[in-house]
């Protein structure tokens, strides 16, 4: 557990400038977020403003390093830009600060785009900014990736070995793929991925667009019908939109509302999870017109990208894939169910996972 009280101290020296506040805004996967204000101006940093409500994202994890460093760039260049995300004031990846990496951000309005307080605010919310949450999303890929700044945005999968830096992303998915099922083991996984490896060719090269490969509704600060900013970008790369946009497929139709339990243990909560999974492609489709037989095949592949994660969690715990001790506990029997099945439709063989339930952290 954090110490909150040292830590608003310890940020106080960093910062050269009282901290007012530190309460803990929420907890993910990878962070912990904290929401802050400066009674004064940083002897640090300038440009951080005073009085105003900020976040510092805490990062954790056995990646911590390299996913913070690549997380800030990644912002810095989607904010010189102009596109959808906080604007970062300041990153530290000396440990002896604060005890890991950080970042120091502003604070956007709204909350996230899912929002949990009870079933009419969500689907009050859900509704009324569902289109913008598309939009934002087609409006990342038709940036050019090529372009400066952006063509220095980090790769987050590693190139395929003797392929150089750039491995097309497809290549990447599926040798990090192979490579789980062999580490896991994940038996359940090879034949679907000799399947769709099978295919690869046909899929291989593409237009390369900004790619997010997080990106669901927990991830999108909204105000209204407004998007006012895009979160985690540790999964950020460049490659094809379409592997993308099959994520963000994957992603509601599995696991982006398990919580809280009215989501998935009535018939109104699943069928209004199954709608919102039913409207994305067409909607993403209308604004960004995309290859079925491509979309297709790319919902196989990120299917198992993302179930080989949750298998690699279940046999070998959260930090082998960089997360937190704590994320076992999203790892749910009903992600596992939902997702093997979405696996196995767009796969078109059986998937499943043959590592032992997880154990709550």
């Amino acid at each position: 557990m954090l110490d909150v009280d040292d830590m608003r101290q310890r940020l106080s020296g960093y910062l050269g400038a009282p901290v007012a506040r530190l309460s803990v805004l929420a907890s993910g996967w990878e962070t912990t977020v904290f929401e802050f204000t400066l009674q004064s101006a940083s002897k640090m940093y300038a440009a951080i403003p005073t009085g105003e409500s900020l976040v510092l994202r805490f990062y954790q994890g056995s990646a911590a390093d390299a996913k913070g460093a690549r997380e800030h760039a990644t912002i810095a260049r989607l904010f010189a830009v102009g596109y959808s995300v906080p604007r970062p004031y300041a990153f530290e990846a000396d440990h002896r600060a604060l005890g890991a990496p950080f970042l120091i951000m502003q604070r956007l309005a709204g909350g996230t785009l899912f929002a949990i307080r009870s079933f009419p605010s969500a689907f009050k919310t859900f509704s009324m900014a569902f289109f913008s949450f598309v939009r934002a999303q087609s409006r990342l890929h038709k940036f050019d990736p090529a372009s400066a700044p952006l063509r220095e945005i980090p790769r987050a999968l590693a190139p395929v070995a003797g392929s150089g830096d750039d491995s097309p992303l497809l290549d990447r998915v599926l040798a990090t793929i192979a490579n789980r099922i062999e580490t896991g083991p994940l038996p359940g996984l090879r034949e679907a991925l000799n399947l769709v490896t099978e295919r690869a060719a046909k899929f291989r090269r593409s237009p390369d667009s900004l790619v997010h490969m997080d990106y669901h509704p927990l991830n999108v600060m909204v105000d209204g019908v407004r998007v006012t900013g895009v979160l985690d970008w540790m999964n950020a790369d460049v490659g094809d939109r379409h592997l993308d946009a099959a994520m963000t497929a994957v992603i509601l139709s599995s696991s982006a509302m398990e919580q809280p339990r009215w989501m998935r243990d009535n018939v109104v909560g699943n069928g209004l999870r199954a709608s919102f999974a039913a409207l994305y492609m067409p909607l993403y489709h209308a604004m960004a017109p995309i290859d079925f037989e491509r979309f297709r095949y790319c919902q196989a592949v990120a299917a198992l990208l993302r179930l080989s994660m949750l298998g690699m969690m279940r046999a070998h715990g959260p930090e082998v894939v960089g997360f937190r001790r704590e994320a076992i506990n999203e790892v749910t029997p009903a992600v596992v169910r939902l997702l093997s099945r979405y696996a196995t439709r767009k796969s078109g063989t059986a998937v499943g996972l043959d590592a032992p339930a997880p154990q709550p952290a």
